[in-house]
């Protein structure tokens, strides 16, 4: 189990932040009955059985289509209705409360810059099969926070975003359930943590654009899955030869943003938000590795996939 005392607590590998996500998680429980015109991408929550028999399919009447669990597919919806299924009961999606902090945002203490850490991920999460309450900016102050967190603890789990080990939202969260780890072992996002409170998991996010969007990537996209019951399928990759050499960090999984040119992938410096918004993709490094060199074949996931 990670270390539940935020004073103290090491920086945790994301490997165990992965698994102690998955000790907080299950699926949502709740269900509802959606017509057959608006259940792709759905998981089912009861079994998909034919109410007229299908030859071409071999598929007589009463019988299991698909099973529980299954992630309704596009070509799956034609066999469904050809045997008289005109709707489903599915797994509600998994609600997820998005929640900007910083006095420097709009919208909290007369800030003046715009928000987009939270706003972006809120976009992430609603491709990724949850449903997003995005509320707006708070302040860096203790009550504000305070409310902020409580008032979505109705949702199955919080993402707060523009925080870091120490501040005054850690503190607020620590007081109101545990911190388990203020760090982990990512780069760039070391300063993600993992909290729970009143038995919903926290994801706490760094401010800089590229530590949310892999914080969020490599963690809060496996949690909203299990939260659905839904499959973590992998993402589409290229491969391609590196353009230059890549350093990384030996202690850290290092997450690097690429631009993909043909047969070409060239690594991008820095960590704001033009730098993730001209990637292509990510390289994902193994912690205890050296960094790949120029001229060697490399695997470029695309995190930003359009089907």
């Amino acid at each position: 189990m990670v270390d539940s005392s935020p004073s103290d607590a090491e920086t945790v590998s994301l490997e165990a932040a992965r698994r102690e996500l998955g000790r907080l998680a299950a699926p949502v429980d709740r269900t509802d009955r959606v017509p057959l015109s608006v259940a792709v991408g759905r998981v089912l929550a009861a079994d998909a059985t034919a109410a007229a028999p299908v030859d071409s399919a071999d598929l007589a009447a009463d019988e299991t289509i698909f099973q529980t669990g299954r992630r309704i597919r596009p070509s799956d919806v034609g066999l469904l209705k050809a045997a008289g299924v005109n709707e489903l009961r599915v797994r509600q999606r998994p609600q997820v409360g998005v929640v900007p902090t910083g006095d420097e945002l709009d919208d909290a203490a007369g800030g003046d810059r715009a928000e987009t850490a939270g706003f972006t991920l809120a976009q992430y999460v609603d491709r990724w099969g949850g449903k997003v309450t995005y509320r707006n900016p708070v302040a860096d102050d203790a009550p504000a926070l305070r409310m902020a967190v409580q008032r979505d603890l109705t949702r199955d789990a919080i993402a707060v975003t523009g925080t870091e080990p120490g501040d005054t939202l850690r503190e607020v969260v620590a007081d109101l359930g545990d911190v388990l780890t203020d760090r982990i072992a990512i780069a760039p996002g070391e300063n993600t943590g993992l909290a729970v409170v009143e038995g919903r998991p926290v994801l706490l996010l760094p401010e800089s654009p590229a530590g949310v969007r892999v914080g969020a990537t490599q963690l809060l996209r496996p949690l909203v899955k299990t939260l659905a019951g839904a499959p973590l399928t992998p993402f589409p990759e290229r491969h391609a030869e590196l353009a230059r050499d890549v350093d990384t960090d030996a202690s850290h999984r290092t997450f690097v943003p690429v631009t993909v040119d043909g047969d070409e992938v060239t690594p991008i410096a820095g960590s704001d938000l033009g730098t993730v918004t001209r990637a292509d993709g990510w390289m994902s490094i193994p912690p205890e590795s050296d960094g790949p060199a120029v001229g060697t074949t490399a695997t470029v996931e695309n995190w930003d996939y359009l089907p």
